[in-house]
């Protein structure tokens, strides 16, 4: 069974230095964060603010507060079908590859590009798009040594486990990771626990071994079937459903990343996630 590290993504604590950040991360008892520099860093309003002052500024950090970076979270959109934009996003990823590297991060990450974001354009193409974007940046990952990894979304580009394992096989890539957000994988068709335990039995036979990185957030969905965000404790995602796949998965560890994190309620959101990784 993996060691569960249980951490919070960074910008949900706002914006601050790199020792503000995770200080305060430390202190509200997280060991990891996902960390996105243009949403959780002061004065960082792209990517080419990343300077290499700022990277050393947050391995000082890291070693100072013991609050490690387990995912360097890029925000891009890998799945755009218009060629110009695509390749805009895919140079924002290219630049950062020596920062994830420099911060020894577990792997960066992005999701696949929301389709409401390109109306018109149909799934195929946006995976089409999001495989020649992951052709791009998967050799520099491979020369690099860096993981990167896509986060499935149901209404993203990359929207299933049958999605997911299509490109990671498409890519062959020892460098290509997943992010597993159990509540990204339940739309309000297959909410139910006997839907998402078939969801967490494709993920993990498919893929399992391939997840760098685990998300967890809570959701529901109104009558209409509108989607939510809820407490933890009111969520409909399968948790332990979703830890017991995670439990059979032969990686050493794995970072538990706590999303839409409020930090008066971080000592709470910890027990309840504690419970699941036991």
């Amino acid at each position: 069974m993996p060691e569960f590290i249980i951490g919070a993504r960074g910008h949900d604590f706002g914006r601050h230095t790199p020792e503000e950040l995770l200080t305060s991360i430390g202190k509200a008892g997280f060991h990891c964060t996902q960390l996105a520099y243009t949403k959780a860093i002061e004065g960082v309003k792209s990517y080419a603010d990343v300077t290499p002052e700022l990277v050393e500024a947050t391995k000082a950090a890291v070693a100072a507060s013991g609050v490690s970076i387990a995912v360097d979270g890029t925000y891009v959109e890998l799945s755009y079908a218009d060629e110009d934009k695509r390749r805009a996003e895919v140079a924002k990823v290219l630049s950062q590859i020596p920062v994830a590297k420099a911060l020894g991060a577990g792997c960066m990450g992005s999701e696949t590009t929301n389709m409401a974001k390109q109306p018109g354009v149909t799934r195929k193409e946006a995976q089409e798009a999001l495989l020649r974007s992951l052709g791009e940046i998967l050799p520099l990952c491979e020369e690099q040594g860096v993981l990167f990894a896509v986060e499935c979304v149901y209404y993203h580009a990359m929207n299933t486990p049958e999605a997911v394992k299509m490109v990671l096989d498409t890519m062959a890539s020892p460098n290509l990771r997943v992010i597993c957000d159990f509540a990204n994988y339940v739309g309000p068709e297959n909410a139910s626990v006997d839907a998402q335990r078939r969801i967490w039995d494709k993920v993990g036979s498919w893929y399992g071994d391939k997840i760098a990185a685990v998300h967890f957030k809570g959701q529901n969905f109104q009558p209409d079937g509108t989607l939510y965000s809820t407490s933890l404790e009111d969520s409909c995602v399968d948790y332990a459903g979703g830890f017991a796949m995670l439990k059979a998965m032969p990686q050493a560890a794995l970072p538990v990343l706590r999303e839409e994190a409020v930090p008066a309620r971080a000592a709470s959101d910890i027990a309840f996630i504690r419970r699941f990784c036991i």
